[in-house]
């Protein structure tokens, strides 16, 4: 389990744990051991693992997280990474947690608001993580049997992505977000991702690429008072419309650009992208492909609980 100690990767180790399987978790940070748990620290940017174990399955979650990082940190995490992953095990069976942001804005064909995984993956990445996400799949699609997951928007206790871009949205009484009322968002619980990477793992289905999201899409209205709510915000959400939204989103970065700003802005493109569009994505896949049902959103759980997995770290 690469990328152990991070949000998604945690998880998958829980839940493989949970299962009765003998984990490896590799990351470069420390995890928390018990039984039938093993660590050993990995920057995935110093190539081949030495001495690696024999495993049946990799589930490979590390990748470099920061959008706003240059091309040339992810390219050397995410996709060399993931290059140094393949040749550590040669023959054992892939399963890599990608991501729904390799998808276009808009799907091809009517309705466009709804990707199925024959959705072709984007020409025009909004960020170097989206491009990076999309290389990184076609280095393990590359490798017959492995299984490649795209989740979109994970939630859950602790998120260290989306829930902190929200708590800063906080602003004069008001949560700000992108979009319109009835804009469409679809997330993914965490441990769905987790149950999804663990059916994988025992399955017997050949190269399959499969969306990973929970039961239904929600309004953004909905998703705001809910994450609100659920942290004990106060404030009233308030919605820009998505005009709005992405003519600040692409202001804030060429500004930021032009100063050569070190940290991202407040909006940026590819964060407009999971909150201002209406995107739906079709599951049937997965239910198919490895008998996982998805469950209904629970934004009661999308809080923050502790610091321990994921915060401050790029790629676990």
């Amino acid at each position: 389990m690469t990328g152990a100690s991070g949000f998604v990767g945690g998880a998958v180790v829980d839940r493989l744990l949970a299962q009765g399987h003998e984990v490896l978790g590799l990351s470069r940070r420390p995890v928390a051991l018990r039984p039938g748990l093993e660590h050993r620290r990995w920057d995935l940017t110093t190539g081949v693992l030495a001495d690696p174990p024999p495993v049946d399955a990799v589930v490979h979650a590390a990748a470099h997280v920061d959008e706003w990082d240059p091309w040339a940190v992810h390219e050397a995490v995410t996709v060399d990474g993931t290059r140094a992953v393949l040749d550590t095990w040669p023959r054992a069976k892939v399963v890599l947690v990608s991501s729904c942001s390799v998808y276009p804005l808009r799907a091809p064909s009517r309705p466009r608001h709804v990707f199925t995984e024959d959705v072709p993956v984007t020409t025009r990445p909004l960020s170097a993580y989206s491009r990076a996400k999309g290389a990184q799949e076609q280095v393990v699609l590359a490798r017959i049997g492995s299984v490649v997951l795209r989740p979109h928007a994970v939630h859950g206790p602790d998120d260290p992505t989306l829930l902190p871009r929200l708590e800063r949205a906080r602003r004069h009484g008001r949560l700000v977000c992108p979009g319109s009322s009835d804009t469409l968002v679809h997330l993914t619980d965490v441990r769905l991702v987790a149950e999804a990477a663990t059916a994988a793992c025992e399955s017997v289905c050949g190269t399959e690429v499969l969306n990973v999201a929970d039961a239904r899409a929600l309004p953004l209205i909905e998703v705001a008072a809910g994450v609100a709510a659920g942290n004990g915000w106060t404030e009233r959400p308030l919605l820009t419309g998505p005009a709005v939204a992405w003519t600040a989103a692409l202001a804030l970065e060429a500004t930021a650009r032009l100063t050569r700003a070190s940290t991202p802005p407040l909006l940026t493109a590819y964060a407009v992208s999971h909150l201002a569009v209406s995107r739906v994505f079709d599951t049937a896949r997965l239910r198919q492909r490895l008998g996982v049902e998805p469950g209904p959103t629970d934004l009661s759980r999308w809080r923050h609980e502790s610091t321990v997995r994921g915060a401050g770290d790029s790629y676990g």
